[in-house]
């Protein structure tokens, strides 16, 4: 009887064992990193003008973005640095730093405002510039 009741418990142990496993692989995933950033948004824009040394040129997104946390994360999706301008109506506009290719940069202090999301990059005409931005701050890249 007590063989029997060792065996169980060594069952037990080895299932809490691999069910820790399970979740902290879940928890490292993408699909968990997605759901955790509630809410996010595609505010990739086509180049509309090209900019020069005389004229600096940004592209507006259609999409508005609202932070709860106070945080806005930007992700350069791109092969090229961007700069992200956040423009809320009846505030001055918050830049961002030179955010490098496939990096990300995060706004603090963005609460309960709604801004409209407006990118430069050195690029030619009808360049495609992809940017997504969530609301709280991680560095983990999302893929497609």
């Amino acid at each position: 009887m007590k063989k029997k009741a060792t065996i169980v418990s060594v069952i037990i142990g080895i299932l809490a064992v691999a069910a820790i496993i399970v979740f902290s692989a879940y928890r490292s995933s993408e699909s968990y990193r997605k759901a955790k950033a509630a809410i996010q948004w595609d505010c990739s824009v086509t180049c509309t003008e090209e900019s020069t040394s005389a004229k600096y040129v940004i592209t507006y997104s259609d999409v508005k973005v609202l932070s709860k946390t106070g945080t806005l994360t930007i992700q350069n999706k791109n092969d090229f640095d961007i700069v992200v301008h956040l423009l809320c109506e009846g505030e001055q506009e918050v830049v961002s730093d030179n955010i490098p290719a496939n990096s990300f940069y995060s706004f603090t202090n963005v609460t309960d405002k709604e801004y409209t999301v407006g990118i430069h990059a050195d690029v030619g005409v009808a360049a495609d510039i992809r940017v997504v931005v969530y609301d709280g701050k991680d560095t983990e890249p999302y893929t497609k």
